[in-house]
């Protein structure tokens, strides 16, 4: 297949510019008129819709907000050092009860400051979060994964 065959047709014919464009128009897709009514039935037809309006923000007390952000780094200090604790061979598995113990009662803190919390609040999934992964912790030790 020749280059010029493509440009110019089997027939060495040229085509000329003013065919192509009534060929859009005799039968063929103008994607001009297409675009441009588009855009009319989007400007007209459609409107912005009002934003819903958020929620209220619940007043929960400044104290109640630094107790619950406090509860949470002592528990994740605890988790380290628990942590450190399980990397040290030299202790056993009761040696690692009182971080086990301590652990427990962040995550009954934790959950009792959540209930007081309105549903939804950022700093309630934080306290579920550091809850969970403490709770975790203190699970496997009960369940004895750490005994050896």
């Amino acid at each position: 297949m020749k280059i010029d065959d493509l440009l110019y047709g089997p027939q060495g014919i040229k085509k000329s510019n003013s065919a192509g464009k009534s060929s859009a128009s005799s039968g063929g897709v103008d994607f001009q008129k297409m675009l441009e009514e588009q855009l009319q039935g989007m400007t007209s037809g459609s409107q912005v819709r009002e934003a819903a309006p958020m929620a209220p923000i619940a007043d929960v007390p400044p104290a109640l907000r630094v107790d619950g952000i406090s509860l949470s780094e002592s528990a994740i200090e605890d988790l380290e050092s628990f942590g450190a604790a399980l990397e040290n061979k030299d202790l056993s598995a009761t040696d690692l009860a009182p971080y086990v113990d301590a652990m427990e009662e962040k995550v009954a803190g934790m959950l009792s400051l959540r209930e007081q919390l309105p549903p939804g609040d950022q700093l309630s999934v934080l306290l579920d979060r550091v809850a969970t992964a403490t709770y975790l912790e203190t699970a496997k030790y009960r369940r004895g994964d750490y005994s050896t």
